[in-house]
């Protein structure tokens, strides 16, 4: 998870009102921080933007037009119209919009190229088999393992551009935010200076292009698009047949071969995917984003507390912060209308909306009361909720599960290999209870007690009720 402890909202740094970007049918992306969306080009003509809908997508169609002509004229890598194809297929980084994983820098000075290559070369076996969609380039993260919705996202921001620009030159001006040219870009935009002293020109992106950036080994979204056709999802079956355990690198790969099996299969595949995408919407807010915007927007006085911590008397102390972040996230969960933010459709949201949610509370916790201290996550050793740390020695780890979930495998073995990795014996453990969670609650604390009743460290656990509640109105 990105660090959004210091993320700065563009509504804030340039002092809009609350929802004059969403009225706008704008995302107030954060300058400083990436959001795990991406813009999809299959989204194009379908947004409410008439520049988007009509000139965007246009303009997407005819330049990638031009690299599928050029590749049906290509007789080898590396010839004439070959060298034509990669030279309009730059993935040269865009002007900043705010999206995408934020890893900050390239693989390496070659990865652009070896990346625009291999996405050439699956375009021209499409293109051989006599497909010349321009839009099948959004299905390349269907197919190869190193071409992510990020590549696509970014690759279509670059394209796009002037109509984004007019976009964000139309918003700007009615809101009068000052624009200026710069090296970075040859028409007017707003520019952020982060405090390294790098300047970056900011492109406002509508919120019905964007959807959410896939988790890399989940394969929902590629099974979604297979199934929708019944030849295909019998050929990927079939492919898949002799392997016990396919990874998500075999799926993709028969996926691949399924697809491009002849132009009928992958056009076929083309109009399942397009029928089937829909943008990331704020209303559903399935992991969390809108609602951390909202939060960290909010009266930072209603984080406020009396007590007061010494974070110099070590982990005890830091793990006091931490049992107050989670029980003013349970207050609010459990009390109030929290919950309703950690469902959709009757369902549960993933467990990524949860965590953000709480990452908001707590870094607006610390924050409101003048503690040194802000929740991380992302550190060495495998993929971690939450760590709070004071110095090199002082740190106490949260793990988020739900109720759902492996929460025996959580406590047990997950959270101890974090700590481990960590170095450090103070964990918190959640346990967000959608209504499922049966015995695993008393398994987990026996657990706890056996540990303890050895003289072993035991990590904390917290359970949170996040059932369906009656508004606050009408609690008792």
């Amino acid at each position: 998870m990105a660090p959004f402890s210091k993320g700065i909202l563009f509504s804030t740094h340039y002092k809009l009102a609350p929802g004059t970007l969403e009225n706008s049918g704008l995302v107030d992306t954060f300058l400083n921080v990436d959001t795990p969306l991406f813009i999809d080009p299959i989204l194009l003509d379908k947004s409410a933007h008439d520049i988007i809908k009509n000139d965007a997508y246009k303009h997407f169609c005819q330049y990638f037009s031009n690299i599928v002509r050029l590749l049906a004229m290509s007789k080898k890598a590396n010839d004439v119209a070959w060298k034509g194809a990669q030279k309009l297929l730059s993935l040269q980084e865009p002007p900043e919009n705010g999206l995408g994983y934020g890893s900050g820098e390239r693989a390496g000075a070659s990865r652009p190229n070896e990346l625009r290559d291999t996405i050439l070369a699956t375009t021209k076996e499409i293109v051989d088999l006599g497909v010349s969609d321009p839009e099948m380039i959004s299905l390349m993260g269907f197919f190869e393992e190193n071409v992510g919705p990020d590549t696509i996202s970014d690759l279509t921001t670059r394209i796009i551009t002037p109509q984004l620009a007019t976009l964000t030159q139309n918003f700007c001006t009615a809101n009068k935010i000052k624009m200026k040219t710069s090296p970075l870009t040859d028409v007017p935009l707003p520019h952020w200076k982060a405090p390294s002293g790098k300047e970056k020109a900011i492109l406002l992106v509508p919120k019905d292009i964007i959807r959410e950036l896939p988790v890399a080994n989940d394969w929902s979204d590629v099974s979604a698009a297979a199934n929708a056709n019944r030849q295909i999802r019998d050929r990927v079956n079939s492919f898949l047949a002799g392997i016990v355990t396919p990874t998500v690198t075999d799926r993709k790969a028969a996926l691949r071969a399924a697809a491009l099996y002849s132009a009928d299969l992958f056009n076929a595949f083309i109009a399942a995917v397009k029928e089937n995408a829909s943008y990331y919407d704020p209303n559903d807010d399935v992991l969390g984003y809108y609602k951390l915007r909202e939060i960290l927007r909010s009266d930072p006085s209603q984080f406020k507390v009396g007590a007061t911590f010494d974070l110099s008397k070590g982990p005890e102390e830091i793990l006091k912060v931490v049992h107050e972040t989670i029980s003013m996230f349970r207050h609010h969960v459990e009390k109030g209308n929290l919950w309703e933010a950690l469902w959709s459709g009757g369902k549960p949201k993933k467990e990524r909306a949860a965590q953000l949610i709480y990452y908001a509370i707590a870094d607006s916790f610390c924050m409101a009361n003048n503690i040194d201290i802000s929740p991380e996550a992302n550190m060495g050793g495998g993929p971690i909720d939450f760590k709070f740390s004071k110095g090199y020695h002082a740190r106490v780890l949260v793990e988020m599960k739900r109720s759902s979930g492996t929460v025996k495998h959580g406590y047990e073995k997950q959270l101890e290999i974090y700590k481990d990795a960590s170095r450090t014996n103070y964990g918190v453990f959640v346990v967000l209870n959608y209504g499922d969670l049966g015995l695993k609650g008393r398994t987990i604390q026996a657990i706890r007690k056996k540990r303890l009743d050895e003289n072993l460290p035991a990590s904390d656990i917290v359970f949170i009720d996040a059932t369906p509640k009656q508004s606050a109105s009408k609690r008792n």
